[in-house]
C-alpha cells in the first residue's frame, strides 16, 4: 500500500479567527504512487474548476476539487461542503453537526506538540448547535461520495483519511510566543499532521505534497526537529520546489515530502486539504459572527482580514468588554 497525502491551510493572513491546517490522504494498492495531479485520470468524476454561475451552473454532477479560494469565491460553502463531506462519506462518516465533524477529523489533543493549551474563552464556540450540511443538499453529498469512490477505485485508489489541526487566535498567540513567527507556528501545526500521518501509516510508503509556509524554502532543520529519530535527506531546494526524504530504517516506510508554491494547483490531495481547511475555518467564523451579531444587532460580519477586521473590532468593542471576552481571544498578536 502507498499513500498520497496533501496538506494545506486556511486563515494564515487574517487578524481574526482560527488558522486551520488540514491533511487529506488517498491510498493506492501496491508500492507505486501516481502523480499527485490526479485530475486527468479522474476527469469523469472530478472537476478542477467550479461551475460558472447562471446558465451553466450545476450542469455537471462531478465533484469540484480545487483551490479553496476558487471554490468559495461566491461566499457559498456548498462546493466546499460537497467535496469535504462527500470524501468523509466514502469513509462511512456522515457528521450531522459541526461538533460531529470536529470529532471525526480533529487530532487527539494528547498528540499535539503544544498540548493544545488550555481551552480559550470562546462563548461563540458551540459546534453542537451548528447543523450540517449548511448549504449542500444531502443528495448532492451522496452523489459526490459515489463519484469519488468510483473514480478512485478505477485508478486503484481509495479514500485514506482526513485530519484537521485548528488553532484559535488564543492558541496561535501562544504558539507565536518568544522568537517563533507566524510561519514557525504554521509549521508546528503542520508537524502535528505529519506525525499523525506517520502514526496512522507507519509501514507504508508515503508521498506528501504541501504549500510553502510564508515563502519559506528550507525545511530540513524543521523536519529534523519534528522527527528526531528519523533521517532527513534533502533531495533538492530550488526556487521551484523543496524535496525531502524521511526514513527511520523500516523497510518500505519512507516519506517523500514536496513543498512548493501553489501546490493546490497541481496536487489534488493538497487541493482537497485546502477545501477542508477552508470549510472548517468558515464554520468557526460563522459561529464567531453569529455570536457578536447577537450582541450587536446589525453589525456586518467579517472574514477577519485587513481593515475590515479593525472595523469589526471597533463596532463590537463595547459589547466585547461587557461580555468579558478578552482581546487576546479574538485578535492575533502577529
Amino acid at each position: 500500500m502507498a499513500i498520497l497525502v496533501g496538506i494545506d491551510e486556511a486563515g494564515y493572513g487574517p487578524h481574526l479567527g482560527p488558522l486551520v491546517v488540514a491533511a487529506a490522504a488517498l491510498e493506492f494498492r501496491g508500492d507505486d504512487l501516481p502523480d499527485p495531479d490526479l485530475w486527468p485520470s479522474l476527469k469523469s468524476h472530478v472537476r478542477k474548476r467550479p461551475a460558472h454561475t447562471g446558465r451553466t451552473a450545476g450542469s455537471s454532477s462531478r465533484v469540484v476539487i480545487c483551490d479553496s479560494k476558487q471554490a468559495y469565491r461566491s461566499g457559498n460553502p456548498a462546493a466546499l461542503e460537497r467535496a469535504v463531506l462527500g470524501f468523509l462519506a466514502v469513509k462511512g462518516i456522515a457528521p450531522r453537526s459541526f461538533a460531529g465533524l470536529l470529532a471525526a477529523v480533529s487530532l487527539d489533543p494528547a498528540s499535539l506538540t503544544d498540548g493544545g493549551g488550555p481551552p480559550p474563552f470562546q462563548p461563540w464556540d458551540r459546534p453542537e448547535s451548528l447543523a450540517l450540511p449548511m448549504a449542500a443538499e444531502t443528495a448532492a453529498i451522496e452523489e459526490a461520495a459515489d463519484h469519488l469512490a468510483k473514480g478512485l477505485e478505477a485508478i486503484g485508489g481509495a479514500a485514506g483519511g482526513l485530519w484537521v489541526n485548528a488553532a484559535s487566535a488564543a492558541r496561535l498567540n501562544r504558539l507565536m510566543e518568544g522568537d517563533r513567527n507566524k510561519a514557525g507556528a504554521l509549521f508546528a501545526l503542520t508537524a502535528d499532521l505529519l506525525l499523525q500521518v506517520r502514526k496512522n501509516r507507519p509501514h507504508e510508503r508515503i508521498h506528501i505534497t504541501m504549500d510553502r509556509h510564508g515563502g519559506r524554502r528550507y525545511y530540513a532543520g524543521l523536519l529534523a526537529g519534528a522527527f528526531p529519530m528519523t533521517t532527513v535527506e534533502t533531495v533538492e531546494e530550488t526556487p521551484a520546489a523543496s524535496r525531502y526524504r524521511l526514513s527511520d530504517g523500516t523497510a518500505g516506510a519512507t516519506v517523500d515530502l514536496t513543498v512548493c508554491e501553489r501546490c493546490e494547483t497541481w496536487s489534488l490531495p493538497t487541493a482537497l486539504a485546502s477545501m477542508a481547511a477552508k470549510y472548517v475555518r468558515e464554520l468557526y467564523m460563522f459561529q464567531f459572527n453569529a455570536y457578536f451579531q447577537s450582541l450587536v444587532p446589525g453589525v456586518r460580519p467579517t472574514a477577519g482580514y485587513g481593515r475590515d477586521a479593525w472595523r469589526f473590532l471597533n463596532e463590537v468593542a463595547s459589547a466585547q468588554a461587557s461580555a468579558g471576552v478578552p482581546r487576546g481571544a479574538i485578535l492575533r498578536n502577529r
